[in-house]
């Protein structure tokens, strides 16, 4: 309004004063001058007279000669002149009570530039100047507020007091006119309310700081670094506690102010994904993070800049917007089952509320109380601690994971041990049936050079001796045919045992071939049968052969034939001269059932361990020294295995029977 006044006392000066009392003349105010009759603590907005200075060159002689009229009165307790470079002068009538001490208290300690000019009793001007950038100065208490000490008079009058406001930033007055008494019985409550939510703050600082030295976790670390600088901005800055660190630190501070909260917005991103755990982030959120970012980092370069108008508006927006964003974050995080969330979303909830009513205020859509300064301390406070709620709950639920982690560790351990317990135990028994096997095997190759060298070179030694004889014509022809015939005895019996050892080492070497055919065992026993009837008219034996039926099956002809051969020519052998002996194939349900039965010499019984037939047997000689190598009952188990059958065995007094099953087609 006044920016064409660039040096006062000139031409244009007059002309101006005279227009306005003209104005004044013709246009007489509705109301009379607002006058503050008593020393209280509450604002006195409504009572003042203002005026914008854009130039920010009026001096005090200049708003002297302004008419009332160039003043608008303000509507509000708390003048709110928004975000501006101008320079504002302020015109108050007040009464000074006799012998009192008045004071001048401005309330809001981020005002840059303070002058106020009122006359003492004697006529005598008295001015102030102070401000958040100024330093301690006489008449003037510099705290979290200003209190400038007023003028006092001998008896009650009317005085007038100007002030001029100047402040690079958003730029609020609460202004009261007040005493001594009145500021200590009202500041002591809420100042200590202060140092109780600032001891509070420091707690809280230290605790997590602490938290994360201890357990490393990031989101600590964010949380630390948010809180500290979101306080310093609330608590040093807009409250205006930077007093207590002093002069130097207080001018600081109100240089660079909004560089703390863009350090603030900045990390509580950080720490909105490391709380919520948002490894996979929606593209609009992940821009609107990285926006909010970007904004924060364009505060801190303002204000350090000292473009504090600038930073004021990016702040101002962006507080708006951040709560929607983070809050927005919050949801989804809960939607995907982050428990921890609620307190989160309570948090930004509140803080949402809060920045929108300032904001609204500070836009001049609601009036600015006394309360909306409180607004930001209180939800920043309560934000704080919900967080911190938050957080502890977090640092339970990570203790309780880790213990859980822990017994999971320590179960899979003692369950390792136990495997491996188990797993050495079974390769031990492995090992112990590995020796056992390789002694076996090694038993087995001390036997079968054995049954080489002796059992069949003996007969053929024998043999080759005789023709030896012949050829010489040493022999007559009776003397030859004595010796052949004793001689086929021998013969007879390494028959069977070649054949066992031929079955057996082809089982060792290539694994045993098992080729599954439909035959009559009735024909195979009667087959046999032929086979050793010389052997049985030998012997004398009594031989009982009873095949109801012919006894089809499905197996394999060869190994059932050694089978059956071999239980054959066992009972030939131990059965002695004259003695009796049986071959039995009857059906039980689905089954043939092969039977061979013989009465044993007195000398022959058995060793039960040779009729288990789990390993070679210890060879026995027959009732006329007939040889064997002990393979026969080891082959027969084995083949009837692969058939799914076994070899069953019953002695009853001298009467020794064995048998076997096989399914019946």
């Amino acid at each position: 309004m006044l920016h064409f006044l660039t040096k006062p006392n000139t031409l244009f000066t007059k002309i101006f004063l005279l227009s306005f009392s003209l104005f004044s003349f013709l246009f007489p105010l509705s109301a009379n001058a607002q006058i503050v009759d008593s020393l209280s603590f509450e604002n006195v907005g409504k009572k003042i007279r203002y005026i914008e200075d854009p130039t920010q060159k009026l001096r005090l002689s200049d708003i002297q000669q302004l008419p009332t009229s160039a003043f608008t009165l303000g509507q509000q307790d708390i003048l709110n002149f928004g975000n501006t470079k101008s320079a504002w002068w302020l015109k108050i009538e007040y009464k000074s009570p006799a012998n009192k001490y008045p004071q001048l208290l401005i309330d809001a300690s981020n005002i840059e530039a303070i002058e106020a000019y009122v006359q003492n009793s004697q006529g005598e001007l008295v001015s102030y100047r102070t401000g958040s950038l100024a330093k301690q100065s006489e008449g003037v208490i510099i705290r979290n507020s200003y209190m400038l000490n007023l003028p006092t008079s001998s008896q009650t009058e009317v005085k007038t007091i100007y002030i001029r406001l100047q402040s690079n930033n958003i730029l609020l007055a609460p202004i009261k006119i007040t005493s001594s008494i009145e500021i200590f019985e009202n500041e002591v409550l809420l100042n200590g309310l202060s140092y109780i939510c600032f001891g509070l703050l420091i707690g809280l600082l230290l605790y997590n700081l602490f938290i994360y030295f201890s357990i490393r976790d990031i989101t600590y670390l964010y949380y630390v670094i948010y809180v500290f600088t979101l306080s310093c901005y609330i608590l040093l800055y807009l409250l205006g506690f930077a007093y207590v660190f002093g002069d130097e630190f207080r001018n600081f501070l109100n240089t660079y102010p909004h560089a703390w909260i863009g350090v603030s917005i900045f990390f509580v991103i950080f720490f909105c994904r490391s709380f919520l755990e948002l490894k996979y982030v929606p593209k609009g959120l992940l821009i609107a993070f990285y926006s909010i970012q970007f904004f924060a980092i364009l505060i801190f370069i303002a204000s350090i800049l000292g473009q504090k108008a600038i930073a004021a508006n990016l702040t101002q927006g962006l507080s708006f917007i951040s709560p929607i964003i983070v809050g927005w974050a919050g949801v989804l995080a809960f939607k995907r089952g982050h428990k921890a969330a609620v307190y989160y979303n309570i948090t930004w909830v509140i803080v949402g509320i809060a920045i929108i009513l300032l904001t609204v205020s500070l836009a001049g859509f609601l009036e600015v109380t006394k309360f909306t300064f409180l607004l930001i301390p209180l939800s920043s406070i309560m934000e704080v601690l919900v967080l911190s709620f938050a957080l502890g709950d977090r640092y339970s639920v990570m203790i309780a994971s880790e213990k859980a982690l822990r017994d999971e560790n320590l179960l899979l351990i003692k369950t390792q041990n136990q495997r491996l317990e188990k797993s050495v135990a079974e390769r031990t028994l492995q090992l112990n049936q590995t020796i056992t096997q390789l002694e076996d095997s090694n038993e087995i190759k001390n036997k079968l050079f054995s049954i080489i060298a002796h059992d069949l070179k003996s007969p053929l030694n024998s043999l080759i001796g005789i023709l030896s004889l012949n050829d010489m014509q040493a022999l007559s022809m009776e003397e030859l045919r004595d010796l052949l015939a004793e001689n086929k005895k021998s013969i007879d019996s390494i028959t069977n045992t070649i054949n066992n050892l031929l079955h057996w080492a082809k089982g060792q070497m290539e694994g045993t071939s098992t080729q599954l055919q439909t035959f009559e065992l009735k024909a195979q026993i009667e087959e046999l049968y032929a086979i050793y009837l010389p052997l049985i008219k030998q012997k004398e034996i009594n031989f009982e052969l009873q095949l109801a039926e012919n006894g089809l099956v499905h197996a394999d002809p060869n190994q059932i034939q050694l089978v059956i051969r071999n239980l054959l020519d066992n009972a030939i052998k131990f059965t002695p001269v004259g003695g009796a002996m049986s071959c039995t194939l009857h059906r039980e349900e689905n089954h043939w059932v092969c039977t061979i039965s013989n009465v044993l010499a007195a000398d022959h019984l058995p060793k039960h361990e040779n009729l288990l037939g789990e390993k070679i047997a210890n060879s026995t000689l027959g009732t006329q020294n007939e040889k064997g190598v002990g393979l026969g009952l080891l082959l027969c188990r084995e083949y009837l295995s692969i058939h799914g059958s076994t070899l069953q065995y019953l002695i009853k007094d001298r009467q020794i029977q064995f048998s076997f099953a096989l399914k019946a087609v």
